[in-house]
């Protein structure tokens, strides 16, 4: 089998400034509290066992992943920081969850009997966080208001006397803290969090871990900051609202290609699927050896521009499954130069997003898995 081609012979690559990553982890580590690095999605399309072996080495505290089977890929790396499972896992697998040290999610009680059961069939402890639904209305127990709050501090006690689990953390996952007209709202779930911890505590039985600050909390909320903080989108230079502006991250994916061919177009030439872009005048077009099915996606088409020479080009045309076109009269341009789609020097994936009509997080996570990482700066 071949070797995954570098950034010298790739047709169209991702470079991962590992600087830029270590530089917005440090800005998490400066609120003094213990951070958990979010890499799930494989790390946001960043690369999880690569950044996560990177942020491990430079003191990330804790690592949060969606599923059993990313959790597994970054034990099997080497991984032996905390690990926190943050979506489903089958309760038949609670032993897997204890041989890899694991702490898994629990949004629910009958949930948690399932897993308990499980955990004492095979004679096994599982490490749990609660997660507590404070206004988000998707997982977690209901804690929404006084009431609520007091009864889901009684199923937290609950939990811990089921046997098979160890109760080991409490959090819950904000809606609109990165939206400061919201700042009200964050406030009120923050203080049905605090209500049930306050409970808890009464009880003597406050978890290890209590976390609730999410990227946007790091950058705006330092009163939400508990024991920990699970930095998430910032960690790879993306701010929370997806709005293209200044600040203090880095961002650390570039998406590049190369030109692999430079032709002349004639007044009244159209150019790919749909003839959506036509020639007003004799016309230098250059192809790209990148298309939506790299993660260049296909809504950008005649509305994006690329750095290529130094220079802005408009793309043009439709954008194809593997392939997209530019417009580059009046330039040099040959085969095997260097494009820049998004990232450091083009669009911002914030400016993507925008044109696409979605968020940085998904332009970031669309990257597919045959454009190959090449990591820098590490």
């Amino acid at each position: 089998m071949g070797s995954t081609p570098s950034g010298a012979t790739a047709r169209t690559w991702a470079e991962i400034d590992l600087g830029a990553l270590r530089h917005n982890f440090d800005l998490a580590r400066a609120t003094g509290r213990k951070v958990m690095c979010i890499v799930k999605a494989d790390a946001y399309g960043h690369g999880a066992v690569t950044c996560g072996r990177f942020l491990e080495a430079h003191g990330a505290d804790a690592f949060g992943v969606a599923c059993l089977s990313e959790a597994v890929e970054l034990r099997r790396a080497g991984l032996h920081r905390p690990l926190l499972i943050l979506g489903h896992t089958a309760p038949q697998e609670a032993s897997t969850l204890a041989d890899l040290g694991l702490s898994q999610a629990v949004p629910d009680e009958s949930f948690a009997r399932e897993l308990a059961t499980q955990a004492r069939r095979a004679g096994v402890q599982v490490s749990v966080h609660v997660k507590l639904d404070t206004g988000m209305s998707r997982l977690g127990l209901p804690a929404q208001g006084p009431d609520q709050a007091l009864e889901a501090a009684r199923s937290v006690e609950r939990l811990g006397e089921l046997g098979g689990l160890v109760v080991d953390g409490l959090f819950t996952h904000f809606a609109a803290a990165d939206t400061p007209e919201e700042d009200s709202f964050t406030a009120w779930q923050l203080e049905n969090y605090l209500r049930v911890l306050e409970e808890l505590t009464r009880r003597g039985l406050r978890p290890a871990w209590c976390h609730t600050s999410n990227s946007a909390c790091i950058l705006s909320h330092p009163e939400t900051q508990l024991d920990m903080v699970r930095e998430g989108i910032m960690l790879y230079g993306l701010y929370p609202d997806s709005a293209p502006r200044r600040g203090p991250l880095c961002p650390v994916m570039t998406l590049k290609s190369r030109i692999v061919q430079v032709r002349q177009l004639p007044v009244g030439a159209s150019v790919s699927y749909g003839r959506t872009w036509r020639a007003s005048a004799a016309t230098t077009c250059a192809v790209v050896a990148a298309g939506y099915a790299d993660g260049y996606p296909r809504r950008l088409s005649n509305r994006a521009w690329v750095l290529l020479n130094g220079q802005r080009h408009p793309q043009i045309g439709r954008i194809c499954m593997d392939m997209c076109m530019l417009d580059v009269t009046g330039s040099d341009v040959q085969p095997g130069d260097e494009v820049v789609l998004f990232g450091q020097g083009g669009m911002s994936l914030e400016e993507v997003a925008g044109v696409v009509g979605t968020i940085n997080y998904e332009i970031a996570c669309l990257v597919t898995p045959r454009v190959p990482r090449v990591y820098l700066n590490g």
